[in-house]
């Protein structure tokens, strides 16, 4: 990673600056306000490329099937997570017993020619993941994306192999698996060559019945994804690290620092109720606070804090093969937690009291 101008603080990437001042405002008593998220030099924000990014993430399209976009599962009224709670059998393949998993419905299982043919689990009905969908805001404070950390700071071209990203491309990383998955978007033999081909030519949102005004206006002229290419990238061919960056960009502007808890910490007294203010004290005082500390609301660290038998599923072991890893997930953020309809990686508690 470069570390000229950026650090790495608990697992988290941010201004080092941000993170020089945090300790000397915290021990003044002053605010500390959630900074802006890092962004990769190689993938600097721009308008043309935020709403792009924005359109794909919205559309159906990018699923063999177009039943599936990326805001299928993380919806901003549920804290950027999916409010859609779907059993996943477990390892045993029992439904109705402890293993159980509440994941996302994804799709129906299906061949290359768009044959639908049975699943072991689910028969000809919807797969379901076997993790619950991770929030997509807050997610451009982390290195490492998924429970499991496998999306990494390095992004290479989907097709090419080729290294586009050498630090804080967690997102672009991430953006390019769900399209190509077997149970969340993709038919079998599905790889993201054919992702940029269903592009190619198509115009964006095509169902869409509801528009935000940037939507709107950047649609104004009917384009082709390939228009609007060109304008985020100068260049109309579809490129598949494009298409990467494009989503990524969009989601580095899902950043929750609206919330009473950031009014109350720059310093307006009446943000917070007293028993919300009772709260805030207790959740300092406590372990929580350890992992999930503010403002961002986690350490950004893997942690297994035995939630169900490590046999049930391995976590971040199955990408770094470290016996110190076996069972550990990630530590979300807790912004916009009470919005969630479910928690754990494995969906199992519903309510903030469980």
């Amino acid at each position: 990673m470069k570390m000229m101008t950026m650090a790495c603080v608990a697992g988290l990437a941010l201004p080092v600056s941000a993170f020089a001042q945090v300790g000397a405002v915290r021990a003044l008593g002053m605010a500390v306000a959630l900074p802006p998220p890092p962004e990769p030099a190689a993938n600097p924000t721009t308008e043309a490329k935020r709403v792009l990014g924005k359109m794909l993430f919205w559309d159906e399209i990018l699923s063999s099937d177009n039943t599936m976009a990326c805001a299928t599962c993380h919806m901003p009224e549920s804290g950027g997570g999916d409010p859609r709670k779907s059993r996943h059998f477990g390892p045993d393949g029992i439904p109705g017993n402890a293993d159980d998993r509440f994941g996302s419905p994804g799709v129906h299982l299906s061949t290359a020619g768009g044959d639908y043919t049975p699943d072991p689990m689910f028969g000809y009905g919807k797969q379901v993941t076997g993790r619950a969908a991770p929030p997509a805001i807050m997610a451009a404070y982390f290195q490492q994306l998924f429970w499991d950390g496998r999306a990494s700071e390095v992004f290479h071209d989907p097709v090419s192999g080729a290294l586009l990203i050498d630090d804080f491309g967690a997102l672009e990383s991430q953006s390019v698996g769900p399209p190509v998955s077997l149970v969340e978007m993709a038919h079998a033999g599905r790889n993201f060559a054919d992702v940029v081909q269903r592009l190619d030519g198509a115009y964006p949102l095509q169902y869409a019945t509801q528009m935000t005004p940037d939507l709107a206006a950047a649609l104004a002229g009917n384009p082709t994804y390939n228009d609007l290419f060109g304008a985020a990238f100068g260049t109309t061919t579809i490129k598949a690290g494009d298409v990467a960056k494009a989503i990524a960009a969009y989601e580095r502007t899902l950043v929750p620092d609206q919330t009473p808890w950031d009014a109350f910490d720059a310093g307006d007294t009446n943000a917070l109720t007293p028993d919300e203010i009772r709260g805030a004290n207790a959740f300092d005082a406590s372990a929580c606070n350890f992992c999930h500390t503010p403002p961002t609301f986690t350490d950004g660290f893997f942690s297994n804090i035995g939630v169900r038998p490590v046999a049930e599923d391995s976590g971040r072991f199955a990408v770094t093969g470290s016996v110190f890893d076996r069972g550990t997930f990630k530590t979300p953020s807790l912004r916009n937690a009470g919005l969630r309809p479910s928690f754990m990686h494995n969906g199992q508690f519903e309510t903030l009291q469980q």
